[in-house]
């Protein structure tokens, strides 16, 4: 970029501290034009804290910060926007009651008034749609409100909105900030949104936070490795590699039995725990399906297919089945009321969206994680036990390794990663026979998905029948005992998925497209 010797961003010394308790300390981080830049590391290890004080939503208690050439203070994220820099959130900053282009220009709706004052809606709408198209999103309506499209559709309106603002405020070289771009939309998605990355660097710069460590390899120029709140390492070029990254985030070589094959089970004579038989309504078309005790179940297919809506429709949440049963150790589960019905007869369900459906974010880590087993940390008297809730807390969270400052510190301020391990503990501490899973390592990091591969492993060998949906093909492959793949609503594929027979991903793909 000229005009600008060497990077475009810099920060440095830069330290975050809340409640006096450091998050980020020391940290050097530079930014060049045309650059992919990297920021990896375990869950809790400042990364997203890291991409806010870039964006002007934390303010650094120390360091310093440039941009172009100049002092760089942002004292709030619409500042950071209107002098270059946007933020892709990894939990979704937009309004769903709202249209898709009302989001895009949230706020800067007066920037697009006529003489007399009025609002230029098209205005709006054209220049949202236009960045829809460039981002291959033609299927995306600026008109229509934005809670009607799916989460991983939402996500790459986010990032339109990225694009839209930096030729907004005509920013010649603009910083976009993607904090987990891909952990909740489809393969499609994906390339279309890498596709979109290497054509826009062109005329842009990029921080990207990914625990995928393969997206880290294939796009960027250079990593930076954060370990508790620390810059442990910096890798380019050849020195990039899932190997190296894994190695420095966590320090250990990463274990060739990632998803602990070896534990699996033969459970061919185990009793029937949980079977579903017809169900058919919203998303989903005559799926029947059975879980061994023990057993992992997998159902995987492409974004939208409707394996989420079978797992909602197991626990209880909407969408219900106009049709089907579901029955636990033979006997049924009422359609209307089937949530409350399941939990207490053993189901637990881990959301995909964890926010805002699985953990209390301004609860503590203890009363999040006996919220489904009050009578457990209950006097006699019906009182609450605050003792007995913290004694649960600190069993699961050492168990899961859950990084907080201890039981009490609220779910909030904890990353993504452990926010996840929370709302597994939840469901562990009512001891579960059936353990229902979207995504649940949507967000996670190497380090942290291995543990919790570990927890599955240890729950099916107690006999907790386990259903897992997921997008990741290696984690339904690798987890699973059988594997059930659905396309446009409806089973298209089953296989057996033996510890020592495997099916492959282009086996699978295959009947997903």
């Amino acid at each position: 970029m000229s005009g600008v010797p060497g990077p475009i961003y810099t920060m440095r010394n830069a330290s975050k501290r809340f409640n006096g308790i450091a998050v980020v300390e020391g940290i050097d981080l530079d930014v060049f034009p045309n650059e992919i830049v990297g920021i990896a590391g375990e869950n809790g290890a400042g990364k997203s804290t890291t991409l806010k004080m870039i964006a002007g939503i934390h303010t650094p208690n120390a360091g310093s910060m440039r941009l172009f050439g100049k002092s760089f203070k942002p004292l709030s994220y619409t500042h950071a926007v209107e002098a270059g820099i946007s933020m892709v959130f990894q939990e979704q900053a937009l309004i769903p009651s709202l249209a898709v282009y009302e989001n895009i220009f949230l706020s800067l709706e007066a920037n697009f008034t006529n003489r007399i004052g009025i609002v230029d809606r098209n205005a709006m709408i054209a220049v949202s749609e236009r960045h829809l198209k460039d981002l291959g999103l033609d299927y995306i309506n600026p008109r229509r409100r934005t809670g009607d499209y799916a989460f991983h559709d939402r996500q790459m309106i986010e990032i339109a909105k990225a694009f839209a603002l930096a030729e907004y405020f005509h920013i010649d070289h603009p910083i976009i900030l993607l904090d987990e771009p891909t952990a909740a939309i489809g393969e499609r998605e994906i390339k279309i949104l890498f596709e979109s990355i290497r054509r826009y660097r062109r005329r842009a710069s990029f921080v990207l936070i990914t625990h995928r460590l393969v997206e880290y390899v294939e796009l960027c120029d250079r990593i930076y490795v954060f370990k508790d709140g620390r810059n442990v390492g910096e890798f380019a070029g050849e020195q990039i590699s899932e190997h190296s990254l894994h190695q420095a985030m966590v320090g250990r070589i990463r274990d060739d039995e990632y998803f602990m094959e070896k534990r699996q089970l033969n459970l061919a004579e185990a009793p029937i725990a949980i079977s579903a038989t017809g169900l058919s309504g919203q998303n989903i078309k005559n799926v029947s399906f059975e879980i061994r005790k023990g057993e992992v179940l997998g159902i995987g297919g492409l974004v939208g297919c409707g394996k989420e809506a079978v797992a909602r429709a197991v626990v209880g949440f909407e969408p219900f089945p106009s049709n089907g049963t579901v029955e636990l150790s033979g006997e049924a589960l009422p359609l209307r009321g089937r949530g409350k019905a399941a939990i207490m007869r053993g189901v637990g369900f881990v959301p995909k969206e964890r926010k805002t459906e699985g953990i209390v974010p301004y609860m503590s880590v203890q009363a999040n994680m006996s919220l489904a087993s009050l009578p457990l940390v209950s006097r006699l008297s019906g009182f609450l036990s605050y003792s007995r809730e913290r004694r649960l807390a600190e069993k699961y969270i050492d168990r899961l390794r859950v990084r907080c400052k201890g039981p009490t510190q609220l779910c909030q301020f904890l990353s993504g990663g452990n926010q996840q391990k929370v709302v597994i503990a939840k469901w562990l501490a009512r001891k579960v026979l059936v353990l229902v899973l979207d995504n649940p390592t949507r967000g996670v990091d190497v380090g942290a998905k291995q543990e919790i591969y570990s927890v599955l492993r240890g729950l099916a060998e107690e006999g907790v029948a386990i259903l897992l949906v997921t997008d990741d093909l290696p984690e339904l492959i690798g987890m699973s005992n059988r594997i059930l793949v659905m396309r446009e609503g409806e089973l298209q594929f089953e296989c057996n998925a033996p510890a020592d027979d495997k099916p492959t991903e282009q086996e699978l793909v295959q009947h997903m497209v």
